[in-house]
């Protein structure tokens, strides 16, 4: 090797202390970055961390373009320190982050378009909900045999309500059957009040204080509650909705199916309540196909097993009781399902089983697959994910509650 060889391959080796951070940086950004992307463009493996920040980065919006400003900031220093090695792997990582920005944002606004749903990139970007609706907190719908109290939210319906009837909303908190609790989605039961329904949010026992099958019966209590106290609510009896996320979608389904079924009785004296409609947020419809196929098993499998007793080999009878497709019939209420088509929890077979199932029954059904949506992605209420949600949501149950 030449002496000019030598003079331009050191040209390009760092220098000093802060060409060599630089470098250091370019280097742990692009090892971060390739490992982010991998979970974005295949969702799946939580809890493990980095799929835990690639849900976080498809489910807010500022969070890519956050890290793409530090990285424009880090290009900026490289150019300045003639860090050129930085700079080399630090521009492609501003062009890859820029993709995986618009890349979404060009699907989704493609897609409510298609639709016929109106969204705001500005709202997606800088919108904010602040909750300033006043409503009623723990009040009990009943006491378990054992001496448990069960507990709702009551979020009463905005406007001239005391003129008619209104329609309700009993709302089932999602948390994988063994976490969460009333008052998760507090935006959800803001934007429902302005509506016009006068929402119930409930709170249900989960493991291992309950049983396998105390989720769905609370459920059914507090929706049999809910139907004797309408005077009180000056709610419409015959307009009672069940609306659930993720294991709350899971819950409002089975509940509604099932009513008045005798292998799932509410858990305390209640009559069995026709369901108006059902929205289910992300919710599986097959616990025993759930089980076995979805795309984070690690964790599925685990709560399943917590909420259920077991796995589908140990309790198959279980699996298919707690499954709402083994109630579906031709009066069962119309539903309306949302899920992420990059769901890294529910797979979109959950969606189209259920899908068939109803198509089979003749029932009125609506199913929307969010392209580049993942799980929990109505938790940031002004995403555009968000946005399309509300807007199906609000149609449906205007159809519906007329």
């Amino acid at each position: 090797m030449d002496q000019g060889q030598l003079k331009q391959l050191a040209s390009w080796r760092p220098r000093g202390f802060i060409q060599w951070l630089l470098t250091v940086l370019a280097v742990i950004a692009f090892a971060f970055i390739s490992i982010l992307t991998y979970y974005i463009w295949n969702p799946r493996g939580l809890p493990n961390i980095m799929s835990l920040l690639g849900a976080i980065a498809m489910v807010t919006p500022k969070f890519l373009l956050s890290i793409t400003v530090v990285i424009l900031i880090l290009v900026g220093l490289a150019v300045w320190r003639k860090a050129l090695i930085a700079w080399i792997i630090l521009i492609p990582l501003v062009l890859l982050l820029s993709f995986l920005t618009v890349e979404p944002i060009i699907k989704m606004s493609n897609y409510a378009k298609n639709e016929n749903v109106p969204a705001s990139l500005i709202s997606h970007f800088f919108g904010k909900i602040e909750i300033t609706s006043k409503f009623i907190q723990d009040i009990v719908y009943g006491t378990t045999p054992d001496g448990v109290e069960l507990k709702l939210d009551v979020w009463p319906a905005q406007g001239d309500s005391k003129k008619s009837l209104q329609p309700a909303v009993v709302k089932v908190h999602g948390g994988g059957w063994v976490e969460g609790n009333k008052g998760n989605t507090p935006n959800w039961n803001q934007w429902l009040s302005e509506l016009g329904y006068t929402v119930f949010d409930v709170e249900y026992r989960m493991p291992p204080q309950a049983g396998w099958k105390d989720e769905v019966a609370d459920v059914k209590s507090a929706i049999g509650w809910v139907a004797e106290h309408a005077d009180t609510y000056n709610i419409d009896p015959k307009k009672i909705n069940v609306m659930g996320d993720s294991a709350g979608g899971n819950l409002a389904m089975l509940a509604a199916y099932s009513m008045g079924d005798t292998k799932l009785p509410p858990s305390i004296n209640v009559s069995a309540v026709p369901i108006n409609s059902v929205i289910n947020i992300y919710g599986p419809a097959d616990m025993t196909e759930f089980y076995k196929n979805n795309p984070s098993p690690d964790y599925v499998q685990d709560v399943m097993r917590k909420y259920i007793g077991g796995t589908p080999s140990q309790f198959p009878d279980r699996y298919k009781i707690l499954s709402p497709i083994s109630y579906i019939q031709e009066n069962a209420p119309p539903t309306i399902t949302l899920l992420g088509a990059s769901d890294r929890i529910v797979p979109e077979e959950q969606a189209e089983i259920l899908d068939r199932k109803l198509k089979e029954n003749n029932v009125p059904y609506e199913l929307y697959l969010l392209p580049r949506a993942d799980h929990v992605f109505d938790a940031v209420p002004n995403s555009l994910s968000a946005q399309f949600a509300y807007e199906k949501v609000k149609a449906f149950l205007q159809k519906n509650n007329k």
